[in-house]
């Protein structure tokens, strides 16, 4: 009997015979990879097969397009559910990259879970593309034999999967998703529908055995009798599903297709009513084209319908598209997104309801490779005076986050408004207290426009204190990394050739008026820059104790990224000195405040200290990211770019690159002039010094390392040289000034002398970041197969590397390694 309008059907899932032959072994693998287009039936197939029971737990998360730091935040929280300690370590590694695969294959090991738990990640092809091409294999051969991860993708091109072993993953494609003529005839039996051969027939080929279009084609025969003559998916869409629907209610799925997805809760928001249509129900309750995920109370919609929902919206009127924008928004504000909320009402024009919008910090720190800073620009464009002038707290974080993003023009653009505002507070509606307290902020934000110099910011930050009577109550909502994630002080605040001691004694009296001001951010840079400009003349003993009370100060204030900037010095002076186990302790040190540090760049503070130094032990493993600048341009603020940029060159100078350093040290000198960052200036000169002796172009040799003392010499800055004193050795020696040679050449021998003794003392110092690993495993007992797993490599590989180890080490066997590994060698 036909449907009526108003009535409800889920039809019954059937799975076709072959695919459910396949499915049957499934659970004898840790991953399975769904790969077909979209609407071959794959989500419907693997909700219906995986049913949570006493014995099984099953967990979804479904990219929509976001942001992939967003995703893996996503899929981290999912652990949550079950072990917390598992959901934290995973999280703190940001995202997965080439470099951390293997440490999330080690994590998941360790989870804690007695039952089999699958993980599915849908619509996996949106964010496939941003991470390591060997993911699947650390889903594959994380060793718990209770976790499963159920793949959905309609492409896995990008992803390599042929180290996955045959019994560690199962590929099911395209083919084994198709119904054939009996299992077409088998799926509407199971709904009630005996079907003629004529009919059967004609289904076959209106739905060319296509998941999706049997769907759509049982819910007209139910309705209308007979089946849609479409010619096209978005057709039968219309004819089956937006027919149906009221207006209000295709309103409401239009609307609901700009979220990346939504709760009940979200609906209402969305319909302006707590009862929800009669028709919408329909489809929340029925179908396969919105699924809801119990574990995360949201619904999701199918990508074709989705697809159907975002042209109908490019056919609305302009205003009933912003209304919808509005919606959006305001949705998306009601659970706490208010990135993707500011979006939604940018879009709408409804700016007011946009600077309404409580934000913070945190609200960009996952979005800055989506283009977080142009969103923020062009909000500052499109507002009005008068609007902005009524939001003075979100105008002054918009500042801020403009300044953190590089964008200046606007930033001071900003910081002027702020001043008018301030200037006349009963014209722009301000109370005393109210103008009090942006005064303030204005007198912070603007000591940004000093920076780097110490003296004018602090009075900046004095002005502050004074304003506000205070410290700066809403600090929080503004924190992040105090050395915008880059590990070093002097690096951002030595900027005058020759006044270096100046400096340091106006950190060590302005610092604590911007940490009374901030209740504690920046506690120890003060104590970090001393003892880096100790070491940078040699002076290890004082750099060494000012290392450990900046550790002190900065730690009990969780000043996470200053702790980093005292920890790699610490790591240089163990390099100077040849003191290995300084040098381990430390590595170690850093590597676990990489997993536990609170703030949101710490990861990649981290690693760009010890990518900086462990290139001059003869590791030049250093992680994909650093190895890219426009995707480093995206991940660090534009303050810290240049160290990652100082960092990536040191790296190509090791690999003998020395045409590309040149090009690129030349093209970022003026950024850093700009800035004043002499630090950088020094590196690009000395960097390019070598590289044109390397390509024998002595004379532009000689003016560049004669660039680079000039900087460097009238502060004594020695280290950098010495760092690189065999590949300046030839030029130095045609250096007579007395005024520092002997420093100088001491310091260089010095470090020779300890980065040799730690390269020798340590036999790491001889392998390669990979080697380094199959080694450690290699003597811990592992077989090439076992090793071969754990590092999601095929075993071939770990031959070749065995032999490199061999060779490198002077040894024969494997007794021998374990030998080396017992005299802690290794």
């Amino acid at each position: 009997m036909p449907l009526n309008a108003n009535q409800s059907f889920k039809p019954n899932v059937y799975i076709p015979a072959a695919l459910l032959k396949r499915l049957d072994s499934i659970y004898n693998y840790p991953l399975v990879i769904l790969q077909a287009a979209s609407g071959f039936g794959k989500t419907t197939v693997i909700s219906e097969y995986l049913r949570p029971s006493d014995t099984c737990q099953v967990y979804w998360y479904t990219c929509m397009g976001e942001p992939v730091r967003k995703a893996w935040h996503g899929i981290c929280k999912l652990f949550s559910h079950f072990d917390k300690s598992v959901a934290k370590q995973l999280e703190t590694l940001e995202y997965p990259t080439q470099e951390n695969i293997a440490d999330i294959a080690e994590i998941m090991r360790g989870c804690d879970i007695d039952k089999d738990t699958w993980f599915v990640l849908d619509n996996f092809q949106y964010i496939q593309n941003e991470l390591p091409a060997r993911i699947l294999q650390a889903f594959s051969c994380h060793g718990c034999s209770r976790l499963h991860f159920v793949v959905i993708t309609q492409s896995f091109d990008s992803l390599d999967i042929s180290g996955i072993q045959a019994d560690q993953g199962i590929l099911v494609q395209n083919d084994a998703f198709f119904f054939q003529k009996e299992d077409i005839d088998s799926y509407f039996r199971a709904n009630g529908i005996a079907l003629s051969r004529d009919e059967l027939k004609n289904l076959q080929m209106l739905s060319e055995g296509w998941a999706a279009a049997l769907n759509l084609q049982l819910l007209r025969y139910l309705k209308e009798g007979d089946f849609e003559l479409a010619d096209s998916m978005d057709n039968l869409i219309r004819s089956v599903i937006w027919k149906r629907l009221e207006p209000e209610e295709q309103r409401f799925f239009i609307t609901a297709s700009l979220l990346e997805r939504f709760t009940v809760e979200q609906a209402y928001i969305l319909l302006g009513t707590d009862t929800i249509p009669a028709g919408v129900v329909r489809l929340l309750d029925g179908g396969s084209f919105l699924r809801y995920e119990p574990e995360n109370g949201v619904y999701t919609l199918h990508s074709l319908l989705k697809r159907f929902l975002r042209q109908e919206l490019k056919k609305a009127p302009a205003a009933a598209i912003d209304r919808m924008h509005k919606l959006a928004a305001d949705a998306y504000a009601a659970v706490g997104e208010r990135y993707y909320a500011l979006c939604g009402y940018l879009e709408a024009g409804e700016l007011e309801a946009l600077l309404s919008l409580p934000l913070k910090v945190a609200d960009f720190s996952l979005y800055s490779e989506a283009g977080s800073a142009e969103v923020l620009e062009r909000v500052f464009k499109e507002c009005d005076r008068e609007i902005l002038v009524c939001y003075p707290q979100t105008l002054s974080m918009i500042v801020f986050e403009l300044f953190r993003a590089g964008r200046y023009a606007a930033f001071k653009k900003g910081c002027s408004l702020l001043e008018e505002m301030i200037s006349h507070p009963q014209q722009n509606g301000l109370q005393d207290a109210d103008a009090r307290i942006l005064t303030g902020q204005l007198a912070l934000l603007e000591s940004f426009t000093a920076f780097n110099d110490i003296e004018k910011m602090s009075a900046l930050h004095r002005r502050a204190w004074e304003a506000l009577g205070g410290p700066f109550s809403n600090r929080a909502d503004w924190n992040d990394s105090w050395t915008f994630g880059q590990p070093s002080v002097l690096y951002m605040f030595w900027s005058a050739s020759g006044f270096l001691d100046r400096e340091l004694a106006c950190m060590d009296e302005c610092l604590p008026y911007y940490i009374r001001l901030t209740e504690g951010h920046g506690t120890g840079a003060d104590c970090a820059m001393r003892a880096e400009a100790f070491l940078m003349r040699g002076e290890d003993a004082h750099a060494e104790a000012f290392c450990h009370k900046a550790m002190y100060l900065a730690g009990i204030q969780g000043q996470d990224s200053i702790c980093v900037a005292a920890e790699m010095t610490l790591l240089r002076i163990a390099l100077l000195r040849g003191d290995e186990e300084l040098f381990d302790s430390v590595r170690k040190s850093i590597l676990e405040r990489a997993k536990t540090g609170g703030e949101p760049a710490i990861k990649r503070t981290t690693d760009l200290a010890l990518a900086f130094v462990s290139v001059l032990t003869g590791d030049n493993a250093i992680p994909e990211w650093l190895t890219d600048l426009e995707r480093m341009n995206k991940v660090l603020y534009t303050v810290a770019f240049p160290f990652g940029v100082l960092t990536y060159l040191r790296w190509l100078l090791s690999q003998g690159r020395e045409a590309k350093v040149l090009g690129i040290a030349q093209g970022a000198l003026a950024a850093v002039e700009e800035h004043r960052f002499l630090l950088p200036q020094v590196y690009f000169h000395l960097f390019s010094a070598i590289a044109y002796y390397r390509l024998r172009q002595q004379a532009e040799a000689a003016v560049s390392l004669e660039r680079a003392l000039s900087i460097a010499l009238p502060d004594e800055i020695y280290l950098p040289f010495a760092e690189y004193s065999e590949a300046l050795a030839p030029m130095l020696k045609e250096k007579t000034d007395s005024s520092y040679r002997n420093e100088l050449l001491a310091l260089c021998k010095r470090q020779t002398l300890g980065t040799e003794k730690i390269r020798k003392a340590s036999c790491f110092g001889q392998l390669t970041q990979r080697e380094r690993e199959v080694s450690k495993l290699a003597a811990g007992g592992l077989t090439n197969k076992d090793i071969a797993s754990r590092l999601l490599v095929s075993q071939e590989t770990i031959k070749t590397t065995m032999k490199s180890i061999f060779q490198k080490l002077g040894i024969r066997s494997r007794v021998q390694l374990q030998g080396l590994k017992d005299e802690g060698k290794i």
